[in-house]
């Protein structure tokens, strides 16, 4: 059966409203993987409407069309997601910022630093995964300085991109860590220290 084939259609439709419910799942692993899924369901970019997309109501909607527009690398994606940045959903804030991390587009690198100020933790926790992407050493103040995020998991991701870094000038901010009550962190702390060479 090809594609035109309206069972075929019809199957996939269906499929992708299955897999469509995985983005109101509570799980936000399962919410993204069911978001990357349906990215990849997408026979070809439609940037106009991925670009409609984004001003849906449904969150769920919101999301799949910031990973499919970072799967476009068309200029006006970038624009786009860094809009996305300021969405009443922290997912959608969250996926925006871990996207515009993965393009890596230094214009992108102002907006993903803003994001770090924000009360989600979990968006913090991209936005550092997402600084640590560009491996730029101008970065290490910035990072040190959420090394005062009490947030382990923004800790390890913030350790993680110092050591990505490579500047022998977090050295001494990594070490400080090696004796965190959290074992993850001072795991974290290990590897960063093992990446500065």
């Amino acid at each position: 059966m090809t594609q035109a084939d309206p069972a075929a259609r019809a199957r996939r439709a269906a499929r992708r409203e299955r897999i469509r419910d995985g983005l109101r799942d509570p799980e936000a692993t399962v919410r993204e993987s069911a978001a990357r899924a349906l990215v990849r369901m997408e026979r070809q970019a439609d940037v106009p409407a991925l670009l409609a997309r984004l001003r849906s109501p449904e969150p769920a909607d919101r999301l799949n069309a910031v990973y499919a527009l970072g799967r476009t690398h068309d200029p006006r994606a970038v624009n786009a997601i860094v809009q996305t940045l300021l969405d009443a959903s922290e997912d959608v804030r969250a996926a925006s910022v871990r996207t515009l991390g993965e393009l890596g587009d230094p214009t992108t690198l102002e907006p993903i630093i803003s994001a770090l100020d924000g009360p989600s933790s979990l968006v913090r926790r991209h936005a550092i995964e997402a600084l640590g992407r560009f491996a730029d050493p101008r970065l290490v103040p910035i990072l040190v300085a959420v090394l005062d995020d009490e947030d382990p998991g923004a800790l390890c991701e913030a350790l993680r991109a110092l050591g990505d870094c490579g500047d022998s000038q977090a050295e001494s901010a990594i070490g400080g860590f090696l004796k965190h009550e959290a074992a993850a962190v001072r795991a974290a702390a290990i590897r960063a220290l093992a990446a500065l060479d």
